[in-house]
């Protein structure tokens, strides 16, 4: 049987400039096509309110989280019940940075102490610290420019695979070439998640993290042209 992957979409909710007709979630067409190629079936999560049901995601048995601009309480919905449950993750772009960025903030608020649900509780500690808050690191002038149909190989960089790391298994080889957007960044020097990636720049960017053998992320978009399908086919994995 086909495994059902949840495509986790980016969210435009709250922006207080528009008008409430302007609320979307917005599931990029590359991932569900590339999950289909990897012999999933795509469904889309449709949080309300930036909240997803247990029984939405009971329905998946693993989850691709796609690139966008800052994270919402379903985020870390995911993060906490792919932890829970043992299922098989993806994070591309922001879903990569999802990772550290989960854990890190699970870690400062069990410090703390706290009452409740866990995610709850992580989504009060970063409304708390502000809107210009971030535990990443920021890498000013490491984004392309915008990429044009067909122009993909224009935003690509190379890519060090860390051998021996659940990546390199993935796909096989030391090196990969990927278009990369981002501007934040999972710290270099941050223990709670296993780098696999860097930047063949030199720059020192991180390109990849992962933890334990079912939770995978990649800086880079090998969803834009299909040439990584095996980054994917990880998805359809027992």
């Amino acid at each position: 049987m086909k495994k059902i992957i949840g495509v986790v979409p980016a969210s435009s909710l709250g922006d207080m400039t528009k008008s409430t007709m302007s609320d979307h979630y917005r599931v990029g067409n590359n991932y569900t096509k590339r999950v289909a190629e990897a012999g999933c079936v795509p469904i889309g999560m449709a949080p309300v309110d930036n909240w997803l049901s247990e029984e939405a995601m009971d329905l998946c048995d693993g989850f691709i989280v796609q690139g966008g601009d800052e994270f919402y309480p379903y985020h870390y919905q995911i993060m906490h019940h792919v932890l829970t449950k043992g299922k098989r993750y993806l994070g591309i772009c922001l879903g990569e940075q999802l990772i550290y960025v989960y854990l890190e903030l699970k870690r400062r608020v069990e410090e703390r102490g706290y009452e409740g649900d866990l995610v709850k509780a992580i989504c009060d500690y970063v409304q708390k610290q502000g809107p210009e808050f971030s535990v990443q690191q920021k890498i000013p002038d490491h984004r392309s420019g915008a990429m044009t149909r067909g122009g993909e190989d224009a935003a690509k960089h190379d890519v060090n695979i860390v051998p021996g790391t659940l990546l390199h298994r993935v796909v096989g080889r030391d090196t990969m070439r990927l278009a990369s957007f981002h501007y934040l960044n999972t710290p270099p020097t941050q223990t709670l998640v296993p780098i696999n990636a860097w930047s063949a720049k030199g720059d020192g960017v991180v390109e990849g993290v992962e933890y334990g053998d079912r939770i995978l992320g990649v800086q880079g978009h090998p969803e834009v042209d299909g040439l990584l399908p095996e980054v994917f086919r990880f998805l359809a994995e027992d």
